[in-house]
């Protein structure tokens, strides 16, 4: 009887101590896969910005105005928006399990949003430029010398240099982050696979060409610059 008892009673522990066992590799088996799937849903969002940041950088409007330019300025806010949409849900998630892949993937977000928004801005700027160059340039060669004239040309050529400041300061903006980005890139580097990268460049051709088009600008506006021989 006893030994029956005593029997019995080691096959409940051990079933005991196997329910127990299976519950702790159960919630751990569960932990890990969260953990996995938070990294995962991470990574896409880094994904998700690395290919909008691309397609802006690597656009052949920035050496060149087009006929469909309005629409790829449209496209570049949208893409600043779907980036600050990322960076919105990776603030709404858990993310004390991720570790330092967080703190990289916040900061490569919002680099790369920003850089979004000064291409998006530098391109609006140059378009509104070359809107009114335009505008000044048909002024100019309407010369009639009269005191109006001379009103309008000064108004026009005032607008020129409020929207080339605009478009300098978008510029510049947009190189110092383009100049920083490879760094930055660095800290995500080890959490994400090559493919997401942006080759370095990539990186750099697109600063070259941005500082090509200042350049351009500025000399196209040093043609009108001085409008005292007709004061």
């Amino acid at each position: 009887m006893n030994m029956i008892s005593g029997t019995r009673a080691k096959v409940l522990l051990t079933a005991m101590i196997a329910v127990a066992a299976g519950s702790v590799f159960g919630y751990w088996g569960a932990e890990k896969y969260e953990q996995r799937e938070l990294r995962e849903d991470i990574m896409w969002l880094v994904r998700d910005a690395s290919l909008r940041l691309r397609t802006a950088l690597t656009h052949d409007s920035i050496a060149a105005i087009s006929d469909n330019d309005e629409a790829l300025l449209r496209s570049f806010y949208e893409h600043a928006v779907a980036v600050d949409g990322h960076l919105d849900k990776l603030r709404n998630m858990d993310v004390s399990h991720a570790g330092n892949l967080a703190i990289a993937a916040h900061d490569y977000l919002t680099a790369t949003r920003e850089i979004l928004l000064r291409r998006a801005s530098s391109q609006r700027y140059r378009l509104k430029l070359s809107d009114d160059l335009q505008s000044l340039r048909s002024h100019m060669r309407a010369d009639n010398r009269t005191g109006v004239w001379i009103t309008q040309a000064v108004r026009a050529k005032e607008r020129v240099e409020e929207v080339y400041r605009d478009f300098r300061s978008a510029s510049n903006a947009l190189g110092a982050l383009l100049e920083s980005f490879p760094a930055l890139q660095a800290k995500i580097a080890p959490h994400v696979d090559a493919v997401t990268l942006i080759d370095d460049s990539v990186v750099s051709e697109a600063r070259m060409r941005i500082a090509a088009v200042a350049r351009d600008t500025t000399r196209e506006l040093d043609r009108y610059a001085n409008l005292d021989t007709y004061r």
